[in-house]
């Protein structure tokens, strides 16, 4: 016996969106890779090898592929959680700079420092440069996101608008 199950439409663009998240998670990750790994704000260290330090590296490659899998995953993320909400430019970058933020919170100020036995919740030069950095990827990852979700609605609706 065949059952059906009904799926809402708001439901049923969840993955649409995490896909659209995943490739605006890399371009925001982009974005703030390059500053983490510009920015020194601890003596002559990338930001970008102290994320290498979660897997006990201090090699920059290491720490972008680690910072670009950590990106994709917070974009995918985004899109599911959020995309309903960021399909136009405006919210999509108020969404994305509050999400930005919400991950520095989460992230440079309690896990990266907690796996690296470094004081939590603490303000410092490194903070300070990575929450820049994390508003950066929120700003990129919401433009992308509302870039790509506006191509998507060109595409469907066609040249001629129907």
């Amino acid at each position: 016996m065949a059952t059906t199950m009904q799926v809402s439409p708001r439901t049923a663009v969840i993955p649409i969106h995490a896909a659209w998240g995943a490739a605006a998670g890399l371009v925001g990750g982009i974005g703030m890779g390059i500053w983490m790994s510009v920015s020194k704000p601890m003596m002559d260290t990338a930001m970008i090898t102290m994320v290498a330090g979660l897997l006990g590296s201090t090699n920059a490659f290491v720490g972008w592929l680690i910072h670009l899998a950590i990106a994709t995953f917070a974009g995918i993320t985004f899109g599911a959680l959020l995309g309903q909400f960021a399909q136009r430019l405006a919210p999509a970058v108020v969404l994305g700079l509050a999400y930005g933020a919400v991950w520095w919170f989460i992230g440079a100020l309690w896990i990266m420092p907690a796996n690296l036995g470094m004081p939590v919740f603490e303000w410092n030069d490194v903070t300070a440069s990575s929450l820049g950095a994390h508003l950066v990827f929120g700003l990129l990852a919401g433009l992308t996101f509302a870039v790509i979700a506006q191509a998507e609605r060109n595409r469907s609706t066609g040249p001629a608008g129907g």
